[in-house]
């Protein structure tokens, strides 16, 4: 998160995403749509015992509270391998939204697998800004090619259109 977050060029202060709740509330759709998940990592610094983490302030996520249930909802309503019963996934989501713990560590699994997905392709490698610039443009691209490049603004269209 703090390599996500931090200044990669001195001079011009550039960075990948600007805040903690940026990568906190982009990660599980991230994470869903590589299919990755991550378990909790309790790896601890050497020199202090902590475990490392990173926090992201409370007032952020209250105040990104809307987008987070948005993303829950998402995740519970299409991750069918999670739950097979389209309903039950639908009781995940809407009625039950909250109540199980399981529920809620699946998700916060998504948003460590998601960190772990824009880790690997946004900073791993060489550190100079023009790795870090042209990581990201491979990432954009590949994203795009990946999820949008068999949509076309005709099928949008047709979902949109009321056929009687």
């Amino acid at each position: 998160m703090d390599q996500l977050t931090g200044v990669f060029d001195e001079l011009s202060k550039a960075k990948l995403i600007d805040r903690n709740v940026d990568v906190y509330t982009n990660a599980p759709l991230i994470g869903f749509l590589y299919g990755r998940t991550a378990d909790l990592d309790d790896l601890k610094n050497p020199e202090t015992g902590q475990i490392y983490n990173q926090n992201v302030m409370g007032d952020r996520v209250i105040y990104s509270g809307d987008e987070l249930q948005y993303n829950f909802w998402l995740i519970m309503l299409l991750d069918a391998n999670y739950e097979p019963d389209e309903e039950k996934r639908i009781d995940k989501a809407f009625r039950h939204y909250g109540q199980d713990p399981a529920d809620e560590e699946r998700f916060d699994s998504y948003v460590r697998g998601g960190i772990d997905v824009l880790y690997e392709k946004l900073v791993e490698g060489d550190s100079t800004p023009e790795a870090f610039a042209n990581r990201l443009y491979e990432f954009i691209d590949e994203f795009n090619d990946r999820f949008n490049s068999e949509i076309s603004s005709n099928d949008i269209l047709q979902l949109c259109v009321n056929k009687s």
